[in-house]
């Protein structure tokens, strides 16, 4: 009973953990990890889901403060956790760690960066076949899954929110929005070859399937004939 009472009491505070603390904030080294950016985008916000992580590299224009947050999975939330984190003035000069404050308060992580005018880019955990994004800007949003993944079957596939463009440049899925704000995208995909086997593994089930029902069908009918043969049948 001792055991059972000090379990719910862990599992408690993890819950609380969740829905009322603010989570930890990365190392030193985590936000000073080493990272390319690509900042020369045609949106105002682009995120490249890469390797079970993504990189978001996003304008900004007027503030200085940004808050991230997801969903902790019991109703609450947890701070995103954001490694890489760099900055770059519109006169091209970048900056790293050093110069962008990160901390986690209210359960969001809150970044403030060194200016309101230029381009922030941070590195986040994707999963295998899925990303979930919790973005604070404004602006035009474009996606772009890692190659060969596709998003177009529902069983498999899905995009939230709607009202986005699909094109396919370089085995690469780019998703676009014109505008968005203070959004979270959510994107699951495959690969073109999971949709290949799921069909195979469809059509050698109907065959059994077909094959059973034709079998027992026979057998049926095989019964009747000696039931008739041998006299059972009016």
């Amino acid at each position: 009973m001792r055991k059972l009472r000090l379990a719910v009491a862990v599992v408690a505070l993890a819950l609380l953990a969740g829905c009322l603390g603010g989570g930890p904030t990365p190392s030193d080294q985590q936000l000073a990890k080493n990272a390319t950016y690509d900042w020369d985008t045609d949106a105002d916000v682009t995120v490249v889901v890469e390797g079970g992580k993504y990189q978001t590299v996003a304008d900004v224009n007027g503030t200085q403060k940004f808050r991230f947050a997801q969903s902790s999975g019991f109703g609450g939330r947890n701070p995103l956790f954001i490694s890489a984190v760099q900055f770059r003035y519109p006169n091209g000069t970048v900056v790293g760690a050093d110069r962008i404050d990160v901390a986690s308060r209210d359960q969001r992580t809150v970044v403030e960066l060194p200016a309101d005018e230029g381009t922030f880019a941070y590195t986040a955990n994707a999963g295998s076949r899925s990303a979930t994004i919790p973005l604070d800007f404004e602006g035009s949003h474009e996606v772009v899954l890692p190659g060969g993944m596709r998003v177009s079957f529902p069983l498999f596939g899905s995009v939230s929110p709607g009202g986005y463009e699909k094109t396919v440049e370089d085995n690469h899925v780019h998703l676009y929005w014109d505008s968005l704000s203070s959004a979270t995208i959510s994107v699951s995909y495959y690969l073109e070859r999971d949709l290949l086997l799921f069909g195979g593994v469809v059509a050698v089930l109907s065959a059994a399937a077909i094959g059973g029902v034709v079998y027992y069908r026979l057998r049926i009918r095989r019964l009747q004939r000696e039931r008739e043969r041998s006299g059972l049948e009016p």
